[in-house]
């Protein structure tokens, strides 16, 4: 069975239990109030962040790859659900409308998830670069974080997008409610400072249940403090969504936006952790197991569900070994919902509103930008584009703004793969960079021209130029250091054709040293192998140079 199903519960030892049980009951303390928070954040009621944090977490925990993921409803999730809920689609946060469409998004969003899994798209995630997925979770984080202000104040929110909640604040300033103001302010500061002095111990749920009490026993809400209120018991009934009552172009679009944002926020840190702590994932099983989740989800009423990075760190944290953790979890959370969702009630909006911004305080990532700055600007300037996007845009435009980046940079990467002239010194075999200094010469009448990337339409130009500008007058001969270059496509076959021909009008004879297989099957693909028919690719440099001297 565990070739197939609950892979991490294969082999399972005694000795993991006692860290699986433990990291399960530290996840669930982590989970009860963030995942109410991020609920309402989705624009739901906060009992829906407790049913997307058992039924759809056990459904992924079946056909996980990973052992130590912790998965379930999230920031990134409830962000675009909410934008679309309450921004795109313009319905009242919690209202029936939006409880209707929520599962609908989820639906889609499993629907692409499966798609991405059948067509192995699980390798693309490492197109998504660090930079990008950095800058596009910061500048949501502190989206959410904006909207959470209203809340910890204790005015109206706007829904409408930041710079509608920014005015909004500013606008409502003289009618801030104190006691909000200051239960919400505390809540974030015992949080930050808890985490810091007691790692361990599940700082957000102490909060939430002093929190909790002390509205119950001073009666808060008769000072205008909003309270969660009254709260279903039980589970929810499973049922496929309302398709009815949906706008398909929205439900297909905002599914396939919250898959996409699952595939990146979950795919990357998922290998991000199995490398870090050497055992391996299957991409592909993993985007499935994300898709189950998500039909699950669906049928119990819940929004898109996602990795939580927070979580899982915790869970390495606490040493938990395997996919245990999550079944505790879970199980825990269930139980909170049969029995005890009547303790909800008196739930203060500003302590579960500061949670969530005290969560998310640490999610932006400066520290990522600096280090950028000190040495890769233009990740840099990628890392501030995709945050800012996210936050003034929204999160839809900010996912698909980020896959753009992504590629962007892929393909700039590719133009800007390095090059050098390389010459000899004395007294030592090889071939060097002539940048590296005096020492280093060249042959005469002869360049020797390494090229560090595969060629293609959008670096093709910078090579033959930056070949051409290595010419000197009395260069005789070519040789192009081949063994970085995997591949050449069509568009850059034909350039290389025109530059080959241009060097047999200069009279210079050319070589293509350390060729690869893989790349004299491209030079028969796009008509250039009349390369390996005429004897222009060599073994080696040396090779290349002991041809041209043969002619001579």
């Amino acid at each position: 069975m565990f070739k197939y199903i609950l892979l991490s519960l294969g082999g399972y030892k005694a000795s993991y239990l006692r860290n699986d049980i433990i990291s399960g009951i530290g996840v669930a303390a982590l989970s009860i109030p963030v995942a109410m928070g991020y609920a309402q954040v989705a624009g739901l009621p906060a009992i829906y962040g407790l049913y997307a944090s058992f039924l759809p977490v056990l459904a992924y925990v079946i056909f996980a790859s990973s052992p130590q993921l912790i998965y379930g409803i999230d920031a990134t999730a409830s962000a675009i659900t909410g934008s679309i809920i309450i921004g795109t689609v313009g319905l009242t946060a919690g209202s029936k409308e939006a409880i209707t469409l929520a599962p609908i998004l989820a639906f889609f969003c499993a629907l692409f998830l499966v798609l991405f899994s059948v067509l192995k798209l699980g390798r693309f995630a490492k197109y998504i670069s660090e930079p990008v997925l950095s800058g596009f979770i910061s500048g949501l984080s502190v989206s959410i974080m904006i909207s959470q202000i209203p809340k910890i104040i204790g005015i109206k929110s706007s829904g409408d997008g930041v710079v509608s909640d920014v005015t909004n604040i500013v606008t409502h300033l003289p009618n801030v409610n104190v006691v909000s103001l200051v239960l919400g302010t505390v809540a974030i500061i015992l949080i930050i400072f808890g985490k810091k002095l007691l790692p361990k111990w599940p700082t957000a749920l102490i909060v939430l249940i002093l929190g909790t009490m002390l509205s119950y026993f001073m009666a808060l809400h008769q000072y205008g403090v909003d309270i969660v209120g009254s709260v279903p018991s039980g589970f929810p009934s499973l049922r496929l969504p309302d398709f009815s009552a949906t706008t398909w172009g929205i439900s297909i679009v905002g599914g396939l936006v919250s898959a996409i944002a699952c595939f990146a926020g979950s795919l990357l840190p998922s290998e991000s952790f199995a490398m870090r702590n050497k055992y391996k994932i299957n991409g592909n099983r993993e985007l499935f197991a994300y898709g189950v989740s998500n039909f699950v989800a669906s049928l119990s009423g819940c929004p898109p569900t996602s990795a939580s990075v927070s979580r899982t760190a915790a869970n390495e944290q606490f040493h938990g070994k395997t996919q245990l953790v999550s079944i505790v979890a879970a199980t825990i959370i269930a139980l909170v919902v049969a029995f005890f969702s009547g303790l909800l009630y008196y739930m203060p909006q500003p302590v579960l509103s500061g949670i969530v911004f005290a969560a998310l305080i640490g999610i932006v990532d400066i520290s990522i930008l600096r280090h950028l700055f000190g040495g890769a600007r233009r990740e840099a300037y990628v890392w501030i584009i995709s945050a800012v996007g996210t936050l003034f845009l929204g999160v839809i435009w900010g996912v698909l703004l980020g896959l753009v980046l992504s590629f962007v940079n892929v393909i700039l990467r590719s133009m800007a793969a390095p090059a050098a002239e390389l010459g000899v010194m004395d007294g030592r075999d090889g071939y060097f960079d002539l940048n590296r200094g005096a020492a280093v010469h060249r042959i005469p009448e002869t360049v020797i021209y390494r090229y560090s990337g595969s060629l293609f339409f959008g670096n093709i130009d910078v090579f033959t130029s930056g070949l051409k500008k290595l010419m000197k007058s009395d260069t005789k001969v070519v040789i192009v250091d081949a063994s970085a270059i995997v591949t050449i496509d069509m568009t850059a076959s034909a350039t290389l054709k025109e530059l080959l021909d241009w060097l047999d009008d200069q009279a210079v004879t050319y070589y293509f040293a350390n060729v690869t297989g893989n790349l004299k099957t491209n030079f028969k693909k796009h008509k250039l192998d009349f390369l390996i028919e005429d004897g222009k690719t060599k073994k080696t440099i040396q090779d290349a140079l002991q041809s041209y001297q043969n002619t001579l």
